[in-house]
């Protein structure tokens, strides 16, 4: 794989002698990633119910595969080559996968047995698909196609089904939280920039990191008003 030429990519700085590429878009990545692992960290200190643990899985791997694509896919692509951006995009997927596994979890009282079984199968499924499309023809629409089904798909449906059920804050946090992801995701494919130094993707993980902001304090909510673990 070899990069290609963007136009509006972020201008190189050198900073002490060291060379940084993309260094908006390099930096937006990192604040992401300190959003999503630092709410990580600040769920997992108490006990969780089910559905919160496997939300806050969502917030570390979304943190880690930004951080990565950030230092590595980004800021030091140059020393490092085209293929290191594979590493950010499989700890992407991995990382949204949890997302969907909280909502069918969250959703779980409200299932039959046999419902939340299937679903977590066409997670499963999901997954394993997109891993292997993934490896065949490495692409970064393919992370944006697994996102969609997991947030849109699944995190909105579920969580929505479960609001009118429960009238829950995690899940209109949730929704709301995939609403600027959505935004997020529609700056990045049409390439909305204001200039070079503040382009399509730092404007993306502008509202990335506003989704994970939003969906944390869901999250965080959900466990002060429910501490004692599922």
């Amino acid at each position: 794989m070899n990069p290609i030429y963007n136009p509006l990519q972020n201008p190189s700085i050198e900073l002490f002698g060291l060379r940084i590429d993309e260094p908006i878009t390099a930096g937006t990545d990192v604040i992401v990633a300190l959003i999503g692992i630092l709410g990580y960290f600040k769920i997992a200190r108490s006990k969780n119910l089910r559905h919160v643990s496997v939300y806050s899985y969502f917030f570390l791997g979304t943190g880690i595969s930004t951080m990565v694509a950030g230092i590595l896919g980004h800021a030091f692509l140059y020393r490092f080559g085209y293929e290191i951006k594979m590493v950010g995009w499989v700890l992407g997927i991995m990382g949204t996968c949890f997302a969907q596994f909280g909502a069918v979890y969250h959703l779980k009282n409200s299932l039959i047995p046999n419902t939340f079984k299937t679903l977590l199968w066409i997670c499963y499924a999901e997954v394993v698909i997109s891993m292997s499309i993934l490896v065949l023809r490495p692409s970064f629409m393919v992370v944006i196609c697994h996102t969609a089904f997991g947030l849109i798909l699944m995190v909105t449906i579920l969580e929505a089904v479960n609001y009118s059920k429960t009238k829950s804050k995690l899940s209109i946090m949730m929704i709301y939280g995939v609403g600027l992801a959505i935004v997020a995701i529609i700056a990045h494919t049409t390439r909305i920039s204001i200039s070079k130094w503040f382009n399509y993707l730092d404007i993306s993980h502008v509202f990335l990191g506003l989704s994970l902001y939003v969906m944390i304090s869901g999250v965080l909510f959900e466990q002060k008003n429910n501490p004692i673990k599922a």
